[in-house]
């Protein structure tokens, strides 16, 4: 029991104490996961401490089985959230699905924050989609999904495993405003 209060304490005194993001005092951009969906620190905010059963916070390659799709991530960092009592009645939706709805074939390449995620199955709160962008680069379209605003996006340049589009080649945005 130990174990839980501990890390619920910091990650509640973390979220709902602070007057600055973790993006904002640190530049530190982590992908944030609410029972394996993708979300947004925007969104865990709507959260109640009373709610929240675990959370866990990834930051080498010694992940468990059910986040491996997320290994890009590591980098930035993995803040997993377990609600007590899950997550059913929130609205989601998987990456295939956004690449459908965006005339894409289901198994095209979808990057979060300009991270590949590795499994298009994965889902994402659909509260914590703030901006789509089809990348065309060289004939190729890859699906970007921002989950944070355009004004906190600054520390979000050149990452390794990123979308990485050579400068010289001519390469177009369609960018669709979600929220």
């Amino acid at each position: 029991m130990k174990n839980l209060i501990l890390p619920f304490l910091l990650f509640s005194g973390f979220l709902f104490a602070q007057q600055t993001s973790l993006k904002e005092s640190a530049g530190l951009f982590p992908l944030y996961l609410v029972d394996g969906m993708i979300t947004n620190e925007e969104q865990l905010k709507a959260f109640g401490p009373a709610e929240i059963s675990a959370v866990s916070v990834y930051k080498s390659d010694n992940l468990p089985e059910k986040l491996i799709p997320f290994t890009n991530f590591i980098s930035e960092g993995i803040i997993s959230i377990t609600m007590k009592s899950g997550t059913a009645n929130l609205e989601s939706v998987s990456l295939d699905r956004l690449n459908i709805q965006h005339q894409l074939d289901e198994l095209n390449p979808v990057y979060i924050n300009r991270i590949f995620v590795k499994n298009n199955t994965v889902k994402i709160l659909t509260d914590a989609l703030v901006e789509a962008e089809i990348i065309e680069n060289n004939g190729q379209k890859f699906l970007n999904i921002w989950t944070v605003k355009k004004s906190e996006r600054n520390g979000i340049v050149k990452r390794s495993g990123g979308i990485k589009i050579h400068p010289k080649e001519k390469s177009t945005a369609k960018t669709v405003i979600l929220k």
